[in-house]
């Protein structure tokens, strides 16, 4: 234990990881479904854009693994492995994940899966990732082994509250930044055709 009260533990001990659903082919969108499909370009690091995500049918025998808040999507392939939280915003939606997706689902009462996803984006977590990943000349690959050693530290409870509201108000910050910034260039470019104009 660190002095901190933090226990370290590999991934596989706090949560299942399983692959994304089993699409065979391409993903085509399909006017009227209901089910919506996760993919890398949907997802950022504040979350899952819904209204980008493709609308399709989901067949198979089994019932699909519906998405639900708490989950963590991880990106299998690519040179950017950042976790995505799925939180409240799914409301009511049906969704799956791609196939290039590992879906993790917490299985301790004593974590957060916020503080899940957080961690999975930090430092340490990532650099286990970069040095155990299976790179091709384009593209890295994370295997699920090496997902499933990936050293987590874990403190109490209430640590890994303030950790996630201290993440999310700089995260707020960043979002805000980023809308100033382009307000700013809307300024810049419209004061520019204004002189055209002129």
């Amino acid at each position: 234990m660190k002095p901190n009260g933090a226990q370290k533990m590999d991934l596989v001990t706090v949560a299942s990881i399983s692959a994304g659903h089993p699409f065979r082919g391409r993903i085509d969108p399909v006017s009227g479904a209901e089910t919506l499909v996760v993919q890398m370009r949907d997802t950022s690091p504040s979350g899952v854009d819904w209204t980008s995500c493709v609308r399709t049918e989901v067949a198979g025998r089994r019932e699909p693994d519906w998405l639900r808040p708490g989950d963590i999507l991880f990106p299998a392939r690519g040179n950017v492995s950042l976790a995505v939280l799925i939180n409240e915003s799914i409301g009511s939606l049906q969704a799956v994940a791609a196939p290039h997706f590992f879906l993790l689902r917490v299985s301790r009462s004593d974590v957060l899966p916020a503080y899940l996803a957080w961690w999975l984006n930090q430092e340490p977590a990532q650099r286990h990732l970069e040095q155990n990943a299976q790179s091709s000349t384009l593209v890295r690959n994370i295997a699920r082994p090496v997902l499933e050693a990936t050293p987590i530290l874990l403190p109490p409870l209430p640590r890994q509250e303030q950790i996630i509201g201290l993440a999310s108000a700089m995260q707020r910050e960043e979002d805000l930044l980023h809308r100033l910034r382009q307000t700013n260039q809307q300024i810049m470019t419209g004061l520019a055709r204004d002189l055209l104009a002129g």
